[in-house]
């Protein structure tokens, strides 16, 4: 099979620019191992979580969803999502590969499901977004990976062949549905062969 002559290259922010590992967090919280198991399905892994993501709910409502569903107090659980904020460290080689896809003369994209106040903050904390040539969001577009219709919004507004595109998001369900609308995707994990075939694309 010919290579495929990829133009534009789709990062995810969460696990792939970003370190994103509910269970570091909630450890790094508390010692409690039933209370982090409870923080990580009723408030990472719950639906308001991806209502946050698509800002269908305020900060300040999934804080106090949390906090009623989680028994802790509202300051407890306020700490908690600092924490969550500040545990988004940048990862130093998917940056290298956005700064050798800039290179390349190829163009990148970020495409995320984030909540209007994380990406805020994580544009506070970082020059990196300026190398983005298009940002998509969930909190922006009321709308989250995998849906299939945050993806042709990405492709429509900035007018690109979905075959011309490598898609990179830590998400099984994401890189299928990516794929299912011939998007070329690396179901990344980290390790040095998805680099690897991440490189093999550009």
């Amino acid at each position: 099979m010919n290579k495929p002559e990829i133009k534009n290259v789709i990062f995810d922010l969460g696990a792939v620019m970003f370190d994103w590992n509910p269970e570091k967090i909630t450890q790094n919280f508390t010692g409690d191992i039933e209370l982090q198991k409870r923080i990580q399905s009723e408030l990472y892994y719950h639906q308001d979580w991806m209502d946050f993501d698509c800002a269908l709910i305020t900060e300040k409502q999934a804080i106090e969803r949390a906090s009623k569903r989680l028994s802790l107090s509202l300051n407890k659980t306020e700490k908690l999502f600092m924490q969550t904020k500040q545990s988004l460290t940048l990862i130093l080689k998917t940056h290298e590969l956005l700064v050798d896809v800039k290179n390349k003369k190829l163009n990148a994209y970020c495409l995320s499901n984030i909540s209007p106040e994380l990406f805020e903050h994580l544009n506070e904390q970082h020059e990196l977004f300026d190398l983005f040539d298009g940002i998509v969001t969930s909190g922006v577009e009321k709308v989250g990976k995998p849906d299939e219709q945050i993806f042709n919004i990405l492709l429509k507004r900035f007018q690109l062949e979905s075959k011309e595109c490598l898609f990179i998001d830590d998400s099984l369900a994401n890189t299928d549905t990516a794929k299912s609308i011939g998007i070329h995707s690396v179901t990344f994990k980290g390790s040095d062969n998805c680099y690897k075939e991440v490189y093999s694309y550009i």
